[in-house]
């Protein structure tokens, strides 16, 4: 793919988040914060030049990429789009430069991470939060269907769909339609959830935040503490299931059109399962509140981090490692995605059924597909990989002068881009007592967790390496 090629999709990026800056500018003064709408303009017009001139020199040109090429693009937008991102967090004052970008990393990866709580923020941030957050999911759903369809085209780990259709020779070709009908899916939840929100009783700044964070499974919301608490159960219950919606497979919605059978999908028992598993744990240390222990479960499970009530988890450890496994592949978790270890673990289950009986020849399926054994090698060294990135991260936070504890239950956070686990798992210890040096580590694992671990590592060789 050529520079231009290249940077054409960069330039159309940076002139939405102009567009997106717009929209802040707007909301700023309906919330009678005036003074700070200035600060969106000038992130607009900052974001809009270079990416009207990226698109204007490079009109005309063909794109076209391989999986590789688009790699190389995925890793490009997700490290220079938070500069732009960040500037509002740093030119209100609230934060300093790298405050800001870790900020801006956090919402558009939608980690959920915060330095500064909803409570001490004026409104107009913590909605430029939110629907950073909700461009981040939509990006985040474009990158599955674009790049990790291309290259888990062996793997059936995300489901073979119209809406996920790409040519490997040049997997941007069917790009336009599905950004078409992802926007549609995503666009139609998230005003779904916001109409049910207010129903509900809740204000129009207060559900869309709700609306956006949920759907993008980050996590925010416009105060601390438990949903319940603050919201109601009737509410907390939408944000639920809205986080469900960012949980399953996008294609899902789309398939359910034409074919109820998608009800069926391995995902959703997985999901089920997993949800089940640590909602038990949760009620065998603590035997009280049972309902909202398995709610909990849930918010763990999809990676958005919210809580019914109480901020601690009575089981971090199992939380964390629940995190760390994340949702359905093409949604807006993070993780290393449900359909993997599902797949790892038909592949134990045909390895014993060879023990038992060294004659028989047990082949693997998904999905109805038969799974290539060069396929399932690829899954191992992903989740190696992933354990890789978490051991390393870890210790270069300790390094970095965090006690250990810290350093992993943080690290995972990042990784598994489930920020408010931090809060919920160490104590009440969060992400603004780190220092400054920790903060580019956290966003290394923030993008990574992203990008996918082996995908990053494709990405910097197809721009740096490759001849």
């Amino acid at each position: 793919m050529s520079p231009a090629a290249l940077f054409r999709p960069l330039g159309a990026l940076w002139v939405l988040v102009a567009l997106i800056a717009l929209l802040a500018a707007v909301c700023a003064p309906a919330v009678e914060e005036w003074h700070l709408a200035p600060f969106f303009i000038t992130t607009a017009g900052l974001a809009f030049v270079p990416g009207a001139l990226v698109l204007a020199a490079t009109r005309g040109v063909q794109v076209g990429a391989s999986a590789l090429d688009a790699l190389g693009l995925a890793l490009l937008a997700w490290v220079t789009t938070p500069a732009f991102a960040a500037l509002p967090f740093w030119l209100t004052g609230y934060f300093g430069p790298m405050d800001a970008l870790f900020e801006a990393y956090s919402a558009l990866t939608t980690t959920g991470a915060t330095l500064l709580p909803a409570d001490e923020l004026p409104r107009s941030l913590i909605f430029w939060r939110a629907v950073l957050a909700w461009l981040g999911g939509y990006a985040t759903l474009l990158l599955a269907i674009a790049v990790f369809a291309a290259l888990d085209r062996d793997v059936p780990a995300i489901r073979k769909s119209a809406l996920l259709t790409v040519r490997p020779d040049n997997i941007l070709s069917h790009l336009p339609v599905a950004a078409r009908r992802v926007g549609l899916v995503y666009a139609v939840l998230t005003a779904v959830t916001w109409l049910m929100l207010l129903f509900a009783g809740n204000g129009f700044f207060d559900a869309s935040v709700l609306a956006m964070s949920a759907i993008s499974t980050s996590g925010y919301a416009p105060v601390d503490g438990g949903l319940a608490t603050n919201f109601g159960t009737i509410s907390m219950l939408i944000v639920a299931l809205a986080c469900l919606a960012g949980t399953v497979n996008i294609a899902l919605f789309w398939d359910a059109l034409r074919d109820r059978g998608v009800l069926r999908d391995p995902d959703l028992a997985g999901i089920a399962a997993l949800v089940g598993g640590l909602g038990v744990l949760y009620v065998i240390a603590d035997t009280s509140h049972i309902p909202s222990h398995f709610i909990d479960a849930f918010f763990v499970v999809s990676t958005s981090g919210y809580t019914v009530s109480a901020p601690a988890s009575p089981v971090p450890v199992a939380a964390v490692f629940v995190a760390l496994v994340g949702g359905a592949a093409a949604s807006t978790t993070g993780g290393v995605k449900i359909s993997r270890i599902l797949l790892l673990w038909r592949r134990m289950g045909s390895e014993l059924a060879v023990l038992t009986d060294p004659s028989s020849l047990v082949p693997v399926t998904f999905r109805g597909r038969s799974v290539r054994d060069t396929a399932l090698i690829g899954i191992w060294a992903y989740v190696l990989g992933f354990l890789a990135c978490l051991g390393i991260g870890t210790l270069a936070l300790a390094l970095a002068g965090l006690d250990f504890q810290t350093a992993f239950l943080a690290n995972a956070a990042a990784l598994a881009n489930a920020g408010p686990l931090l809060h919920e798992t160490n104590a009440g210890h969060g992400w603004d007592e780190l220092a400054d040096n920790a903060k580019p580590i956290l966003i290394s694992a923030m993008i990574l967790g992203r990008l996918e671990v082996l995908a990053a590592v494709a990405a910097i060789w197809a721009l740096f390496i490759r001849k």
